[in-house]
C-alpha cells in the first residue's frame, strides 16, 4: 500500500502530469472552437437535427491524425519517465532499500494506466458534451438523412449492433476504447524505460510501435489488430479484434516489467 501512496504522490509532484491535462483539454477545446467556425450554419438549421460532430467522428474538422500522433507522446510524459530519472538522480537505490519493488513497479504502471484512461476519456467526453448540447441528436446534417453516420449493420465494425441501437452509448464506449489503448501504450512505455538510455526513447517508443504494427500487421493479415486503425473509429476492426490487442499489449508490458525483476542489479 505504501508503494501505491509514494507513486501517488510522485505523480501529483510531476509537472508533466498537470502540462499533459492542459494540452489534451487544449486540443479537444481547439477542436469544439473549429468546428463551430466551419459549421456555424448548422446552428440555424431546422428542416434537419444538426450533428455534434465528436472529435472521433468529424468529417469537417478530422483530428485524428493529431490523437495518433501526439496524444502518445504527450500520455507518456505523464510518468512513464518516472524511472529513468530516479535512475538518473541515483534515488532508485534509495527507494529499494525502502519500498518492496515489485509492488512500486506494478502499482505505477497500473496508476499510468488508469490516470492516462481517466484524462483522456474524460477530455473525450467533455468534447462530445460541448458538441452535443451545441449541435443537438448526432443526426448527420452534411449528409441529410435520419440517422447518422450512414448506420447499417456492419459486421466488421466495432460494435456495430449498439452503434446502431444506441448511438451515445455506443460513442462513450469508442472513447473508452481509444484512451485505454493510450493507457496501454503508457504503460509500456513505462515498462521499456527500464531498458533505454535516452529519455526521449520512452516518450517516442508507443508512436513506434504504432508505426511497426501498421507496417508490419497488414502484410501477415492482421491489418485490424494495428494499433493506428484501433485509434480510428472508422476503420475495420471488431470487438474480438480490439480485446486481443489490449491482451497483447498488456502482456508485452507485464513480461516486460517481470524481466525486469530479475535484473540482479536493481535487487
Amino acid at each position: 500500500m505504501k508503494e501505491f501512496i509514494y507513486s501517488l504522490k510522485c505523480l501529483i509532484h510531476k509537472k508533466e502530469f498537470y502540462f499533459a491535462i492542459i494540452g489534451i483539454l487544449l486540443i479537444n477545446l481547439i477542436h469544439v472552437f473549429l468546428v463551430i467556425q466551419f459549421n456555424l450554419n448548422a446552428l440555424l438549421e431546422t428542416g434537419y437535427k444538426a450533428e455534434y460532430l465528436y472529435i472521433l467522428y468529424n468529417p469537417s474538422v478530422n483530428l485524428n491524425m493529431i490523437i495518433i500522433i501526439i496524444f502518445p507522446i504527450i500520455c507518456s510524459t505523464i510518468l512513464s519517465d518516472i524511472n529513468f530519472i530516479e535512475k538518473k538522480e541515483k534515488n532508485n537505490i534509495f527507494l529499494y532499500t525502502r519500498l518492496n519493488q515489485r509492488k512500486l513497479m506494478f502499482s505505477r504502471f497500473l496508476i499510468i494506466i488508469f490516470t492516462v484512461f481517466l484524462i483522456t476519456f474524460l477530455s473525450f467526453l467533455l468534447n462530445y458534451i460541448s458538441l452535443y448540447f451545441i449541435y443537438g441528436s448526432g443526426n448527420a446534417l452534411t449528409h441529410f438523412q435520419n440517422t447518422a453516420f450512414y448506420l447499417t449493420n456492419l459486421k466488421f465494425l466495432f460494435m456495430d449492433s449498439l452503434r446502431i441501437s444506441n448511438l451515445p452509448l455506443f460513442l462513450v464506449c469508442i472513447t473508452a476504447h481509444v484512451s485505454f489503448i493510450l493507457g496501454l501504450l503508457s504503460g509500456l512505455a513505462y515498462s521499456i524505460s527500464f531498458f533505454v538510455k535516452q529519455k526521449i526513447l520512452i516518450y517516442v517508443f508507443p508512436f513506434l510501435i504504432m508505426l511497426l504494427t501498421e507496417f508490419i500487421f497488414p502484410l501477415v493479415g492482421l491489418g485490424s489488430y494495428s494499433i493506428v486503425k484501433q485509434l480510428q473509429p472508422l476503420s475495420t476492426f471488431n470487438a474480438n479484434n480490439s480485446i486481443a490487442l489490449y491482451c497483447v499489449l498488456l502482456l508485452a508490458s507485464i513480461i516486460l516489467l517481470a524481466v525486469n525483476c530479475k535484473k540482479k542489479d536493481l535487487l
